[in-house]
């Protein structure tokens, strides 16, 4: 996983499986699976529009960073 994939995972969820790569906890938390859990104050946020933020997130850190694609 790219730094700025795991930047944005950790600042919009808890937890998810250290196993998945950055798609497959999209798509878990997508399919509402439980080990992906975000923070408390994002729970009630709708799904895609967490996924959204998340995703926008990780743009902004790789833009800023100049990560590597």
């Amino acid at each position: 996983m790219k730094t700025s994939e795991r930047f944005a995972l950790n600042e919009w969820l808890t937890d998810y499986p250290a196993s998945f790569d950055y798609d497959d906890v999209l798509d878990a938390l997508r399919d509402g699976n439980e080990n992906v859990m975000p923070w408390a104050w994002f729970e009630n946020m709708i799904t895609s529009e967490l996924i959204e933020n998340i995703d926008n997130t990780r743009a902004h850190f790789a833009a800023v960073t100049k990560e590597q694609p």
